[in-house]
């Protein structure tokens, strides 16, 4: 599944999901109901997002890294609504992104602007905790007197 790859919902209810691990995250993407929806704050940015809790939790985490601010995730519609009037009706679109996260996905219902803010997010993050990582494996064991 590449970064950003295209979820399609058909008329008949058949989605063309790529293969994924998760069968949580299957069933959410799968769900043609948006009561499954989560929302992630991140900055000034109110983004609709659909996948499995533990997938969702993971990609707020790797955006968080790109932010002063904490990245949330919210299981409820915000109480300002989403401020942006296209990423409002980004749900009724026929595509919208579909971001891998370790062996699952998270669909992104936003308009094509933010899409691609959230999804350089998510990468910029990705690098940022690849290098976090990185980082500490190479520090070692320290001693401490």
């Amino acid at each position: 599944m590449d970064l950003g790859e295209s979820l399609h919902h058909e008329s008949d209810g058949d989605q063309d999901l790529p293969p994924m691990q998760c069968d949580a995250c299957e069933l959410a993407l799968q769900s043609p109901e948006r009561h499954t929806l989560s929302f992630l704050l991140l900055d000034q940015l109110t983004a609709p997002l659909v996948g499995c809790d533990d997938h969702l939790q993971q990609f707020t985490s790797i955006c968080g890294y790109t932010t002063e601010a904490s990245a949330e995730l919210l299981n409820h519609r915000p109480a300002g609504g989403v401020s942006c009037p296209s990423c409002g009706l980004a749900a009724h679109t026929p595509h919208q992104p579909l971001i891998p996260v370790e062996g699952g996905a998270v669909a992104i219902l936003t308009c094509p602007e933010h899409q691609s803010e959230i999804i350089n997010r998510f990468q910029t993050g990705l690098n940022t905790q690849h290098q976090l990582t990185a980082e500490l494996g190479a520090a070692g064991p320290r001693d401490v007197l």
